[in-house]
């Protein structure tokens, strides 16, 4: 073989990998608990929503969630965004929240709307203790 068509080869080979990555970091789903808890941020304690519906990169259905209830999402891709929407008693919405963000900004796989909406606290994402 002629070196440049070794150099060819090995260019092909070198972009087929770096496609191969990039296809898995961004086709990747993760499976993300969603909660809606109370929250104390420098000793200010922020009280969970009556009830809010949550939905993730606009896919169907959106999470319904009580006061200190806990719901499961899958997000795929790296750059997200939450719509959160609070309900009063008659599931009428009365706010509207959208919050964007990155797969590296998260600390685990949870995500707590209360301190993420009231400004991405830190602890809005933390890793399930097993």
């Amino acid at each position: 073989m002629k070196q440049r068509q070794i150099l060819v080869n090995l260019l092909i080979f070198v972009a087929m990998v770096a496609l191969a990555i990039f296809c898995y970091t961004n086709g990747k789903a993760n499976i993300v608990f969603v909660e809606n808890i109370p929250f104390n941020h420098e000793g200010v304690t922020y009280e969970a929503f009556e009830a809010i519906q949550v939905s993730v990169d606009d896919t169907a259905p959106p999470l319904f969630l009580l006061a200190g209830d806990r719901g499961t999402v899958a997000m795929a891709g790296r750059n997200h965004v939450l719509v959160i929407e609070e309900l009063d008693e008659n599931d009428n919405i009365t706010g509207t929240h959208s919050i964007s963000f990155k797969n590296r900004e998260m600390k685990g796989n949870v995500v707590n709307v209360v301190p993420l909406i009231h400004g991405k606290f830190p602890g809005w994402s933390y890793q399930l203790d097993r």
